[in-house]
């Protein structure tokens, strides 16, 4: 049989996906060379091989990794700080919750949550979204650069928020209504990063 539309294979993926412990792989969504072209946003690899470099370079020249990988991306560090609370919980598939980092150096005495469904979805100071999807929210260690997932961050982790600029095609009207804030049940509208 076949699949009418992504969300019922999304819905399948993901209790399979349940089903095998967390871990399952998928091959899907055939299409040609011209549909392709029109909806894959490019670059994406290159850009990834582009950031691992940077991080690598500066670690071997012991400058600072997250300026590195702002450099490559345009993106900018949102702060510098430390996870204080953590609350995770999985759900219909998803790891979701929220962080909480108190800020340290030049953030000291500055507080911010992120709340994630499997990734980071919005960046709240003060209440109040700072960053949403899909704009990227990535944490990375403050010594090695070292991406911190959902699944992994900790308590106590020192880390650098990242804010980086997603794609042209994510900000139309038609991929917001999927990836943009209110398809996670946010009540903002998307703002990109500046």
């Amino acid at each position: 049989s076949e699949v009418t539309d992504p969300q019922w294979l999304e819905r399948i993926a993901r209790s399979v996906t349940i089903e095998m412990g967390g871990h399952a792989g998928l091959a899907g969504s055939p299409m040609n060379g011209a549909y392709c072209r029109q909806t894959i946003i490019p670059n994406t690899l290159r850009l990834a091989q582009r950031i691992g470099l940077a991080v690598l370079t500066a670690r071997r020249d012991h400058s600072d990794p997250a300026d590195a990988i702002i450099s490559v991306t345009g993106g900018c560090r949102f702060l510098r700080g430390k996870v204080v609370d953590i609350e995770r919980r999985t759900t219909k598939g998803f790891a979701r919750g929220h962080l909480v980092l108190a800020g340290v150096g030049d953030d000291s005495g500055r507080v911010v949550r992120i709340e994630f469904q499997n990734e980071n979805l919005v960046i709240l100071e003060h209440g109040e979204a700072q960053v949403v999807v899909p704009d990227l929210i990535t944490l990375v260690s403050t010594d090695r650069g070292e991406p911190l997932t959902t699944e992994v961050v900790r308590y106590g982790f020192r880390a650098d928020v990242l804010a980086i600029p997603c794609p042209n095609l994510l900000k139309t009207p038609e991929a917001l209504e999927v990836v943009g804030p209110r398809a996670f049940g946010y009540d903002v509208d998307f703002s990109p990063i500046t």
